[in-house]
């Protein structure tokens, strides 16, 4: 070998052996040369969900924390973690979703370690089952190269519910005197518990049961509503009955049923039965201690509706219920809603003396709507208030229903037609038409009616607004002379239904056709000539085109001549 090698190969020699050699002699083990080169090579992380040494244990209705143990197996450090729990059936998930994240994250887990942990704040659901739920786990991570990894797993966690669910339970009524004389309205309250230590929400009281010629419902409704029923609550549901004057004494039944849901919505039900004692008729036939009352037994406004803006008069029947006692000192007052009507010459209210059992009494009073109300009904709320013959005061409130319309006005302009009509000859006619009332004009249609022929006369409109226009055409054709005479027709209904119809007329003279004119060759070829105006003129007109062509001539030669000139 040459000299000149030898140096360079002693300095890789000793630049790679060197090392080498240290590393075998650390501590004379060659084993620690295999742990230290390990530190230079590095496994993709890998994660497991670990086991807890426990159960985690949450009580229905309170919050806890979930701690899920993680592990890294691989000596490789995790980046972006994200833990997440996988809900695969809502309605029996036993934790409230609303109350917690089914997310959360960390930064990094470092390799071969075992004592990280993920933390989850949850609400056990107040009526989720005493029980082992299984709950889903799932992670997911990257490593320092980029690569991704996942990892799911099943856990279990157990939930101890001592609460009782909502029970609605009818625990009595409460009456005046205990009893209802026949012929008598009083308010019957139901004594409601819930039994249980959850909450009822959303919950129906609905009374039922009720006859002709025994008790029935005193009020619009038969249900009564509560949006929320706490544990052990007690609450009162009333109800305005009525008994038939004919009704015989006894205890009477009724059918109660409830229906409520519970803090997850889940449905319950309940029926019961209600009894109520009535007092009943005497050997007169009558109940001498029922409670007069006075109600509405008929009213009328002279017509099916009234009109926006036209005085009308509302007669109302009052009738004394009761069938052994006479009430005193009436006095009856009307509201109305929103203010839709107002008095004329007299007061909202007014006072009766006297009426007797069994009798009834009529008023009249004049009411005005206003101009510009809508189409629809407005009620009006009778109040009133009476005594017996001991002076013990009573009220009583009662509703009449008036449905109010505005007055339909289709205004139509004058019919546009030709001042001059031959028979056998097609002639247009139109008319402008507007709704100048304040409500919806509805199913318009339009046509057209004569003794003449009619081309695409009938038209169907819809709606018209109010305040809007249109305008209607239409070609006729009279077949002879003479006076023909026709008319548009408008049919359309308002907004309650009823229906309308309105007509413009028109006539006018029909003269016979005219004969064609004659065409004699003479006169059309004497037409044909030029007028003896014409000639001078394009006479002219030749001349001095004639002119122009000649110095255009003329002056192309003489720049020729220039030219040759200038070459030379």
């Amino acid at each position: 070998m040459k000299p000149k090698f030898i140096l360079p190969i002693l300095v890789l020699f000793l630049f790679f052996a060197v090392p080498a050699f240290s590393l075998l002699n650390v501590n004379g083990n060659t084993g620690e040369l295999l742990a230290a080169t390990e530190q230079f090579v590095s496994e993709e992380p890998k994660l497991v969900i670990g086991r807890s040494n426990s159960m985690p244990v949450f009580n229905a209705g309170e919050e806890g924390t979930l701690i899920i143990p993680v592990e890294n197996l691989h000596n490789g450090e995790a980046k972006n973690i994200n833990v997440s729990l996988v809900v695969s059936d809502v309605d029996k998930f036993p934790f409230e979703l609303g109350k917690m994240s089914l997310q959360t994250s960390m930064s990094s887990i470092g390799g071969n370690s075992s004592g990280n942990a993920i933390f989850f704040k949850m609400k056990a659901a107040p009526t989720a089952e005493s029980k082992i739920y299984p709950l889903g786990v799932k992670i997911d991570y990257s490593s320092q190269t980029g690569m991704s990894g996942s990892a799911s797993d099943t856990i279990y966690v157990k939930i101890v519910n001592d609460n009782k669910i909502p029970l609605l339970k009818l625990m009595g009524i409460q009456l005046e005197n205990d009893q209802l004389d026949s012929g008598e309205s009083k308010t019957v309250e139901l004594k409601i518990m819930n039994d249980g230590e959850l909450t009822a929400r959303n919950i129906e009281v609905k009374l039922a049961g009720f006859t002709a010629n025994g008790l029935r419902l005193d009020q619009p409704l038969d249900t009564f509503y509560l949006k929320e029923f706490k544990g052990r609550e007690f609450k009162f549901a009333p109800f305005k009955i009525y008994a038939d004057p004919s009704m015989e004494s006894g205890t009477y039944p009724l059918d109660l049923s409830m229906k409520y849901k519970d803090e997850s919505n889940k449905d319950y039900s309940k029926e019961a039965k209600v009894f109520i004692t009535v007092e009943g008729t005497g050997p007169e036939g009558q109940n001498k201690k029922a409670t007069p009352k006075l109600i509405i037994d008929n009213y009328s406004y002279a017509g099916e509706y009234v009109r926006a803006g036209v005085v009308f008069p509302l007669q109302i029947s009052f009738l004394n219920t009761s069938q052994g006692k006479d009430i005193n000192n009436i006095k009856i007052s009307l509201s109305f809603e929103e203010n839709m009507f107002s008095p004329v010459n007299n007061s909202n209210s007014f006072f009766v003396d006297n009426i007797p059992a069994g009798s009834s009494v009529q008023r009249i009073i004049r009411l005005k709507p206003k101009v510009d109300a809508a189409n629809k009904n407005y009620n009006i709320t009778v109040d009133i208030e009476y005594e017996d013959s001991k002076g013990t005061k009573y009220t009583g409130k009662e509703l009449i229903g008036i449905p109010v319309t505005q007055e339909i006005k289709l205004l139509a302009s004058e019919i546009e037609m030709p001042t001059e009509a031959f028979a056998g000859a097609p002639l247009a006619i139109s008319v402008d038409y507007y709704n100048t009332g304040r409500s919806l004009i509805r199913n318009l249609m339009i046509h057209t009616e004569g003794n003449f022929k009619v081309k695409d006369g009938n038209v169907y409109i819809g709606n018209l607004e109010s305040g809007k226009s249109d305008y209607y055409d239409v070609t006729i054709t009279p077949e002879q002379e003479g006076k023909i005479t026709g008319k548009i027709i408008f049919d359309y209904d308002d907004d309650i239904g009823k229906h309308y119809k309105s007509e413009k007329s028109f006539d006018m003279q029909v003269m016979k056709q005219a004969a064609p004119p004659m065409i004699n060759p003479a006169m059309d070829m004497e037409q044909n000539k030029d007028p003896v105006w014409k000639k001078p003129v394009l006479i002219g007109i030749g001349l001095f085109a004639l002119g122009l062509l000649g110095w255009v001539i003329r002056r192309k030669r003489s720049r020729k001549i220039e030219d040759v000139s200038l070459d030379e």
